[in-house]
């Protein structure tokens, strides 16, 4: 016969070995690296962040744009993303300047056009796969509304 202390430790156990079990799907991520464009020339600064495109996942995949237009997609301080389909989001700023190009203490402003701000009006999409094709993470931002990618 089992105590009840018993009976609750083998609860607890249960619990946190299912919690586990649950949990390894989810942490199955793909490298996804690229390189940004805007207007044809490498983005230099900013951040990239994927939007799960359903709700069925909560992560947030963001990366770091580098000078030369190239960024790394991290999911909880690891290389890569869970596999689905995402909207991409990019965040570029440059600092405020006066007249005279000294760095002014107003918001920065942002580099790309607001469209790409928003998961809700960006044109750029991602599918993160296992073996995606030849340059499938390079994204291309233009100033012009209608030219997505």
């Amino acid at each position: 016969m089992v105590s009840p202390a018993g009976r609750c430790l083998c609860l607890l156990s249960g619990l946190l070995a299912s919690i586990g079990c649950e949990g390894e799907p989810q942490d199955l991520l793909y490298p996804v690296r690229g390189r940004i464009t805007f207007d044809g020339r490498p983005l230099p600064r900013g951040s990239v962040t994927l939007r799960p495109e359903s709700n069925a996942s909560w992560h947030q995949p963001t990366g770091i744009i580098e000078p030369a237009g190239e960024y790394v997609i991290y999911t909880n301080r690891r290389a890569g993303a869970p596999p689905g389909s995402y909207k991409v989001v990019v965040f570029a700023t440059e600092a405020a300047t006066n007249s005279s190009g000294a760095p002014h203490p107003a918001l920065p402003t942002s580099i790309v056009p607001a469209r790409y701000n928003l998961s809700e009006q960006t044109p750029l999409r991602l599918d993160v796969v296992a073996q995606p094709a030849s340059k499938a993470y390079d994204l291309e931002l233009t100033s012009h509304e209608n030219s997505p990618r």
